[in-house]
This record gives C-alpha cells, structure tokens and sequence, in this order.
C-alpha cells in the first residue's frame, strides 16, 4: 500500500497493492491497523451510490459528527473535489480536484470536516464510501457547486444537479463559527 500526502492535512491518496493475474485482481480495500496510523476513527457505516454520466453531486459534508471517509471508484471515471471545512485548518475552504478512474483502484483517505462533490465523467459509476460517523441527513451541509470562493474547475457539458444541489448557500452565506464539531478539527 502506497500513502500519499495532499496539500490539504490529513487528506490521503492510497494505492493499495494489486494482486494481478490471468484470472482477474485482488486488494484489501481496508485494513484496520493499516488505516487507523492515518485516521484515528473507526469506520461504522458503508455507503454505495451509483450516478449516470453527468451527474453532479455536492458538495456535501457533516457538520455535527463529522465523518472521516474511505472514498474507493468501484466502476466508472469521475471528477471529484475535496474541500477543507474546518475553520482552524491552515487549509480552510482549500481545495484539491482529481480524475479518478475505477482502472487505477485508488481510494481517498478524507479526515473529518474535508467534504467532497464529484461530477460523473463514465456511463456509469459507481462509489463506496465507508464512513466513521452514522449519516444524519440533519446534520449535512452542502456548498453551492458554483460558489466563487471555491472557484471549483468543474468539467464542461451537461450538468444533471438535483433541486438540493442547486440551492446549496455559497460559503460566504454560512457562518462556519456556528459549527462546533467542525471547530474543534485542524
């Protein structure tokens, strides 16, 4: 397994060893003892979404209980962001922005208060998401995807955004102090 270190603290690409032959691959997608040198969370949920070519999620986070995330490209090519919410980071409302593609079988180590969006470039894709907090749909959050101060370089073409999506505030419309759980991470 390969570590690699982001500009954003915490936020951690992972190339897991492949085992490759004639009759197809296998890798552990996770190994407690292996992960938990990285994230001092455990994991207690697995999420699966599916999203047809061009489809925009996000960007999405928890602000109560935020959750560490195991974020792994089971099938499909994505553009994804990652965008750093935790007001005491160095790194606040930073972002990084990848192409992932299933070929490669990276995962993305994201530590708590780092929320993501992605934009589905294959016909179909599909995510895993092992998470270290139970999703509360009272306790998420969601940037507009075209807020200005992340200046996100989301790919041309086609946008499917659902209702939600569309009306999530611009960054400068929270007042992140409120969020307690987020101001207690760095």
């Amino acid at each position: 397994m390969k570590i690699i270190k982001t500009k954003i603290k915490n936020l951690f690409i992972i190339k897991p060893k492949i085992y490759l032959d004639k009759r197809g691959f296998f890798f552990e997608s996770y190994v407690k003892n292996k992960y938990y040198k990285f994230s001092k969370k455990l994991f207690c949920q697995d999420n699966l979404s599916l999203s047809k070519k061009n489809v925009l999620r996000g960007i999405h986070f928890q602000w109560k209980k935020p959750q560490a995330q195991i974020i792994h490209l089971i099938m499909g090519k994505i553009f994804v962001v990652f965008v750093d919410f935790r007001p005491k980071s160095k790194t606040f409302l930073k972002k990084i922005e990848l192409v992932i593609d299933s070929k490669d079988n990276i995962q993305v180590l994201m530590p708590p208060g780092v929320g993501s969006g992605f934009y589905s470039l294959g016909k179909k894709n599909i995510i895993h998401y092992k998470v270290s907090e139970y999703y509360n749909p009272d306790y998420e959050i969601g940037i507009n995807w075209s807020c200005n101060k992340i200046a996100v370089n989301w790919p041309r073409g086609k946008k499917i955004i659902n209702s939600r999506d569309k009306l999530n505030p611009l960054s400068s419309e929270l007042n992140f102090e409120n969020f307690k759980d987020l101001n207690r991470l760095k």
